[in-house]
């Protein structure tokens, strides 16, 4: 089955916020700032104004997916150091 790279994007960024979410909740268990919370949704709300201008961004997924990925990461990093 073949996916569109709009539905790989969504996908990766739904699950980005999914695992975000859960280990916010039940690993580390801090509330951030809601903003911190939705910033992995940014590169795909990016992505979507992209496929419109029909640049070569649009035609490549897996750069957004790296990128939602990135985020993911680099918003989790700092409360992992602070509960050492």
């Amino acid at each position: 089955m073949r996916i569109n790279n709009q539905a790989m994007v969504g996908l990766a960024t739904a699950a980005c916020l999914l695992l975000q979410g859960y280990i916010f909740t039940y690993v580390l268990k801090v509330e951030p700032n809601p903003l911190i919370s939705i910033l992995p949704l940014l590169p795909y709300i990016v992505y979507i104004y992209a496929r419109g201008a029909r640049t070569w961004q649009h035609h490549k997924p897996m750069y957004w997916i790296a990128a939602i990925l990135a985020i993911t990461i680099l918003d989790i990093i700092p409360f992992v150091l602070d509960r050492t």
